[in-house]
C-alpha cells in the first residue's frame, strides 16, 4: 500500500473516519490521529448548524451552535483541512488487512475530533491490536450499546458523581477538574509527559487509576467543574 499522509478508515452515510499519520501536537506527541467528521458538511458549517452532534454525540463540551463551547478543538484548523483533503480525494481507503503495515510500532489517538464510538468496534479493536499503544475517550458511556468500548476508551465525565457512576458500570474515567478524587490521578502531561509515552488513557486495557486534568485548550474558560 502506497504510503500517504492519511487514510480513510471508515465511512457511512453520515460520517467519515480519517487516520492521519503524523502530528505536531505537543501534548500527545507524534501519534497517529483519528478524526470523525460529518461527510455532508465541513466542520465549521457543521458546528454553526449544530449538526456536529452527528460526530460528537451528546458531548456537553460541544456547546450550542458554537456558543460557550468548552471543546479544545478549533474546527477551523486541522478538522477543516482534513475534511477538505478528503473531499478532494486526498486519502486512500485502508482495509483491515492493511492495519498491520500502517500501524505497527505506532501509537494511535482515537478521536482527535469526534467521538470514537463512531469507529465500528471491530475496526477500532483491530487498529488497537496492530498498534504500539493507544488512547481514546467517549461521552457515550451511558449508552449500554457502547459498553464494548470500555476495553479501549475512557469514559469522559464532567464531575465526581458521574465518575462514580461510570466506575460502577465498569469504565475507567477521564475528567476535567482542578483536583482529583479517590481513585484518580492527575494526567502526567502536567509533568511534560507526552500521551505517546504515557498511554494510561486506554480504557480497561490498562490496570490503572482513572485520570483527571485541569481545564486546557481554546474552550477552557467555558468549562465549569
Amino acid at each position: 500500500m502506497k504510503k500517504q499522509n492519511g487514510y480513510i478508515i471508515h465511512s457511512d452515510s453520515w460520517r467519515i473516519v480519517i487516520a492521519t499519520m503524523s502530528s505536531q501536537n505537543r501534548k500527545t506527541g507524534n501519534m497517529i490521529q483519528t478524526w470523525i467528521l460529518n461527510r455532508r458538511e465541513n466542520p465549521v458549517e457543521s458546528l454553526a448548524k449544530g449538526t456536529d452532534a452527528r460526530v460528537c454525540g451528546d458531548c456537553p463540551l460541544r456547546g450550542n451552535r458554537g456558543k460557550e463551547r468548552g471543546c479544545y478543538v478549533n474546527v477551523g484548523q486541522a478538522p477543516l483541512g482534513i475534511w477538505k483533503s478528503w473531499e478532494s480525494g486526498g486519502y486512500q481507503k485502508a482495509e483491515s488487512g492493511d492495519y498491520g503495515a500502517l500501524f505497527n510500532g505506532r501509537e494511535i489517538r482515537f478521536g482527535a475530533y469526534g467521538d470514537p464510538v463512531h469507529i465500528p468496534l471491530p475496526k477500532l479493536a483491530a487498529m488497537a491490536a496492530s498498534s504500539a499503544g493507544f488512547t481514546g475517550y467517549t461521552h457515550q458511556w451511558r449508552n449500554p450499546v457502547f459498553k464494548g468500548y470500555r476495553q479501549y476508551l475512557m469514559a469522559s465525565v464532567e464531575n465526581e458523581r458521574d465518575a462514580k457512576t461510570a466506575w460502577r458500570r465498569g469504565w475507567r474515567t477521564f475528567r476535567i477538574a482542578e483536583t482529583g478524587a479517590d481513585g484518580e490521578i492527575e494526567c502526567p502531561s502536567a509533568r511534560g509527559v507526552e500521551c505517546r509515552d504515557c498511554k494510561l488513557c486506554a480504557g480497561n486495557s490498562r490496570p490503572a487509576k482513572s485520570i483527571f486534568i485541569p481545564a486546557h485548550g481554546v474552550g477552557a474558560n467555558f468549562i465549569q467543574n
